[in-house]
């Protein structure tokens, strides 16, 4: 049953209120990484807001006297992961600096987390891991006086299991979470009493798994160096005590493994040398290392050290694991080396091999020998000749699904099914994963009848599916579903309602695909519906990938703007952690539509947010008043000064007064505009070029404002200042905005002489544009014509439109602050 804590904070969430916010400054214990400075907390907002509000509201429809009106739809509320909530909670009151929870909800929210993961294979994203690692300091730095009342070894050693599988995206937390957990359980067993009496086989077996498990951890998470020092040491304390176990060579495994995994050659090479003498017997060349050897070299293509590692003598005389033989079967295809790899297949079909090996050498005759149905029904004659009687070497359902991989590795689909249909020849039942190779492979064939088909025979349950393994191939079926010209919503609803019940998390990548066809079919509830079962369990970084889909579908200039508001609304509501970067793109783009009411809206939405890293700077003020400048809106322009007006973090400065006076002189209030030029007169920063730029068109605009361009002008003469391009076209335009057609031509004329520049397009368009009335537009056409005819023919080219202050040329006019 959910937990009414859970429904008040993804309410909140939903709300707007905020769930993200940053992580407080330096204090105990590791800060997130710049790029992720972020961390999931509750915000302590009063009040509610029910999630049928989450839309924009819309006017209600009601039946005759409501008795036929259908009941309004029930949204689906979120479900936290068991426990999730206690960690979520502890880190807002940890962020708050604020009492925590109690030390018994903290620990049964962690321990509930923990049997839910183990139960169901869950992998730990990588915000849980971080508040995990939050609460477990938090627990470990305040212990309590109560024995009962802590972690024990049990929980600390399923944390650590838990932890162990390897999360997608960062993995920074993982492992420090790992070396804090085998740090507290090796204190707990040095700590123990019974230490002293010596160890059982159990504990020591027990001692050595978390040692184990410690190095598997490091070697995961790119720490393999630091896990070759600790075996090292390890290792000549266990010959020094003369108590080498049998697993504890394969630590050297890990190490290896963890080093080809991260490209350090040398070391690879160093540690298989230096240790290797060392450790005697113990780092002998086994089949893992001659596949850890032999793979890092082949997926690189080095052509010599790849076969000089592979026809390396093996410890016993050992096959190489079949993984090898497949790892050089690839190696040859890339490189050309087919003739290289035959003798090793035809030595290892003549040793008749264990059942894995027959299963490589299928995979061997069709990637490598283009070999087809027939050619692999004779090998199995052959392999099943020389072992007639051995159960364990004959052809099962993981022959067929290697057989399929190949066919899909080819790119052959047609391959594939012929390779199904020798199951049922063979009297194989296929099982769940030969389904899903089959589905897969469907897919890229864009089948999707046929995929449809085998998704109805896992759904009735012709094969057993074990720990969710058909979700890679559901999600990539769903977003197969979502990519055609007209989805078909219904089924799509179909598959991830049975998800759904199923509890299953879909990938981000499908939950982007499913929202963009909701919103393109005008089906908010749907992506509410979608975005509130799985976006609570993601991470930061599995949300930002969602994110990153709303963002650029309400960027697509295509989609109409009542829907791309619809989106932002969802995006501002479920991501309130959305990058201050992305907004301004959002901002923008609603200028660009000429909605600036909606770009005001959403600076208005930074303005009131949370999270004071989220508010705008002075420069996104100028950025937003520099689009109403270009989309003019007074009621807009009204709300962004009252914003700034009431803004406490921001001062006045020479970009904000021209970003105001150019805002208001759009919005036809040339003189507001005009009292912002004597603040900026009157500053010690004083104006701008872009000042001189604005006032003057400021000039342009009010009655009789030659008279302040020429005294602007006249100081800028004694001061002998260097006139931009830009500059003179403005005060050109403020001159003839009064009608001066004589003056401004003397002023054209003599621009080479006085600036060192001819006129150019924009100074004698401007020009044209600002003389008031078609009579002075003619007599400045002609003379312009006569003296400047190439820029004449230019303008031209842009053409002109009727405005009601007559003929305008098509200029693009920006200013900027």
């Amino acid at each position: 049953m959910r937990s009414h804590l859970t429904r008040n904070v993804y309410r909140r969430l939903l709300a707007g209120h905020g769930l993200v916010r940053p992580c407080p400054g330096p204090g105990p214990g590791p800060a997130l990484a710049p790029s992720s400075a972020r961390c999931l907390t509750i915000r302590h907002a009063h009040g509610r807001q029910p999630m049928q509000q989450l839309l924009v509201r819309r006017p209600s429809r009601r039946s005759f006297i409501g008795i036929f009106q259908k009941p309004p739809r029930e949204l689906k509320e979120p479900e936290l992961e068991p426990g999730y909530n206690a960690l979520l909670l502890f880190r807002s009151m940890e962020s708050d600096d604020a009492r925590p929870p109690s030390r018994e909800s903290l620990l049964l929210g962690l321990r509930q987390l923990l049997r839910h993961k183990k139960r169901f294979h869950k992998v730990m994203n990588t915000t849980q891991a971080f508040l995990t690692l939050r609460l477990l300091r938090y627990l470990l730095e305040n212990p309590s006086e109560d024995v009962g009342d802590d972690l024990d070894l049990d929980d600390m050693r399923l944390a650590l299991e838990i932890v162990l599988k390897p999360p997608k995206g960062d993995d920074e937390h993982h492992l420090e979470l790992s070396k804090l957990l085998f740090e507290e359980i090796g204190r707990r067993v040095r700590s123990s009493p019974d230490l002293d009496m010596g160890l059982e086989p159990a504990q020591a077996s027990e001692i050595n798994n978390d040692f184990r498990m410690y190095i598997t951890g490091l070697t995961q998470y790119g720490a393999s160096m630091e896990a070759a020092e600790a075996v090292a040491e390890h290792w000549r304390e266990l010959q020094d005590a003369n108590g080498i176990y049998a697993e504890a060579k394969a630590l050297w495994i890990l190490v290896l493994r963890g080093l080809a995994k991260e490209g350090r050659e040398a070391e690879l090479l160093r540690v298989y040398q230096e240790y290797g003498k060392a450790a005697g017997p113990g780092l002998d060349y086994t089949p893992p290392v001659h596949e850890i050897m032999t793979t890092y070299f082949a997926s690189r293509d080095r052509v010599s050290e790849t076969k000089h590692w592979f026809r390396k003598r093996i410890h016993a005389k050992e096959l190489p694991t079949p993984e090898s033989y497949l790892e050089i079967v690839r190696f040859a295809m890339r490189n050309d080396e087919k003739d290289w790899i035959q003798p090793f297949f035809e030595t290892l079909v003549n040793s008749n091999p264990p059942k894995p090996y027959w299963d490589a050498v299928f995979q061997w005759a069709v990637l490598a020998m283009d070999q087809g149905v027939e050619d692999i029904k004779q090998i199995i004659t052959t392999m099943l000749r020389h072992n007639e009687g051995n159960d364990d070497i004959k052809p099962d359902a993981r022959t067929i699904d290697v057989l399929i991989m190949a066919s899909i590795e080819k790119k052959n689909p047609y391959l594939a099914e012929r390779f199904l249909a020798l199951g049922p020849e063979l009297g194989i039942a296929p099982k769940s994963t030969t389904y899903i190779l089959q589905m897969d492979y469907r897919l890229d064939a864009k089948d999707f009848s046929g995929a449809q088909a085998i998704y109805q025979k896992l759904q009735n349950g012709e094969v057993e599916v074990w720990n969710d393994e058909d979700l890679p191939v559901l999600n990539k079926y769903i977003r197969a579903l979502c990519t055609v010209a007209e989805p078909d919503i219904e089924r799509i609803l179909d598959i991830t309602g049975e998800l759904e019940q199923r509890h299953a998390i879909l990938e981000p990548e499908t939950v982007v695909s499913l929202c963009m066809v909701f919103l393109r079919s005008d089906k908010q509830f749907d992506v509410i519906d979608t975005l509130s079962l799985h976006t609570v369990s993601y991470s930061l970084e599995e949300r930002e990938k969602v994110r990153k889909g709303f963002v650029q579908y309400i960027l697509d200039r295509k989609v109409s703007t009542a829907r791309v508001w619809d989106a932002y609304t969802l995006l501002r509501q479920f991501f309130p952690e959305t990058d201050p970067e992305d907004r301004i793109l959002l901002m923008d783009s609603f200028f660009d539509r000429k909605r600036p009411d909606m770009a005001c809206q959403i600076f208005g939405h930074m303005r009131a947010h949370a999270n004071p890293a989220q508010r705008p700077t002075a420069d996104l003020y100028v950025r937003c008043l520099e689009g109403i400048g270009r989309r003019p809106d007074a009621d807009s322009l009204q709300m962004i000064h009252n914003m700034l007006k009431m803004d406490v973090t921001i001062q006045l400065n020479t970009r904000l007064c021209n970003a105001l006076m150019l805002a208001y002189a759009a919005c036809d209030d040339p003189p507001a505009a005009m009292e912002f030029w004597s603040q900026i007169q009157n500053s010690a920063e004083g104006p701008s070029y872009n000042s001189l730029a604005i006032v003057f068109w400021v000039c342009e605009l009010v009655p009789f404002g030659d008279r302040t361009a020429r005294e602007v002008w006249q100081q800028m003469q004694r001061m002998d200042l260097d006139v931009p391009p830009f500059v003179f076209s403005a005060y050109c335009g403020a001159i003839a905005g009064q009608g001066h057609v004589e003056e401004v031509k003397r002023l054209i004329a003599g621009s080479e002489a006085a600036l060192g520049y001819p006129p150019g397009v924009y100074t004698i368009g401007i020009t044209y544009n600002a003389l008031p009335g078609v009579e002075r537009q003619e007599l400045f056409e002609e003379w312009a014509k006569e003296e400047y005819p190439e820029i004449w023919v230019r303008l031209e080219r842009k053409g002109r439109r009727e405005t009601v202050a007559g003929r305008k040329f098509r200029l693009e006019r920006t200013m900027q602050a």
